[in-house]
């Protein structure tokens, strides 16, 4: 796992400033994802609310906007770089309560019972152990404090991500994960998402498919935000010479066919699983 993590520490670093320059295609397609966390956390004036693994830093600035100044806001990502990019977007939005810091979710850095919501889109299933961050996770919160997260649904419903992915792992032999091994897919079925909340003792557990669209101009688009957003397929990429790497993308191109309208745009399907919880009281953990 250590391993994994340090791999992990550097794709996100190097995708940084790529989306840092392309937040606004990033809220496109995860901005379902987004208002179900914000709408499922009922956020209140005053209230405290860390983001995990934060990106883009978009929930952030949701939730600043909910809690407002009297409440505060607290970014994080593992990657420092990703904070950095997150700072200079939210000092440009002029949202002065959000803090933002270097966190490792699985050591977060913070009081018990200190806080009353944690949002985290996207990043719990890339973790090393999901269950370990939930775990603490359920510790900062205080009792009954709420979680709010989404995670990517299972591969054939996210064909953006599924046919990169299996074409490059293809051609670079790489063998099939184990079902639970850290990635884009280790948190997609609700059975198991439901395991690692109930594990770390959240109640009143909901979970939803929410489905939508990635769309993108041509299907060269589509290889390109694939490649420059996604961290662990970048380091796939980059790992292919020029001939290979060619012979990947027009794959992925004839894939593409079936989702192409006659303007060229590609339309993909995507589905997420979003949960909310609440943490158990205080005493009981």
């Amino acid at each position: 796992m250590d391993e994994y993590r340090s791999a992990s520490l550097k794709a996100w670093s190097t995708v940084a400033p790529d989306w840092a320059q392309l937040s606004d295609r990033i809220d496109r397609q995860l901005g379902p994802a987004a208002h179900w966390i914000i709408d499922a956390l009922a956020l209140q004036p005053g209230e405290s609310v860390l983001e995990l693994a934060g990106g883009s830093g978009t929930l952030s600035i949701m939730a600043a906007r909910a809690v407002g100044p009297s409440g505060s806001v607290l970014f994080s990502d593992f990657a420092e770089p990703m904070v950095e990019a997150a700072r200079e977007r939210l000092s440009a939005e002029g949202l002065t309560w959000v803090d933002c810091r270097r966190i490792d979710a699985e050591a977060i850095e913070l009081p018990d019972d200190s806080l009353d919501a944690v949002a985290c889109r996207m990043g719990y299933m890339l973790m090393a152990e999901p269950a370990v961050a939930l775990r603490e996770t359920a510790r900062v919160l205080k009792g009954g404090g709420r979680l709010a997260l989404a995670v990517w649904g299972d591969r054939a419903s996210n064909p953006w991500a599924a046919l990169p992915i299996r074409e490059i792992a293809a051609h670079l032999s790489l063998p099939t994960p184990p079902p639970d091994a850290p990635g884009l897919w280790s948190l997609s079925e609700e059975s198991r998402l439901r395991e690692v909340l109930d594990g770390a003792d959240f109640v009143s557990v909901e979970i939803e498919a929410v489905d939508g669209t990635s769309e993108f101009d041509s299907a060269d688009h589509w290889i390109e935000m694939t490649r420059r957003l996604a961290g662990p397929l970048r380091v796939l990429w980059e790992g292919l010479d020029e001939p290979t790497r060619a012979e990947v993308e027009q794959l992925i191109r004839d894939a593409a066919a079936p989702y192409e309208g006659a303007d060229g745009r590609v339309s993909l399907p995507e589905r997420m699983l979003a949960a909310s919880a609440l943490a158990p009281p205080a005493g009981t953990r």
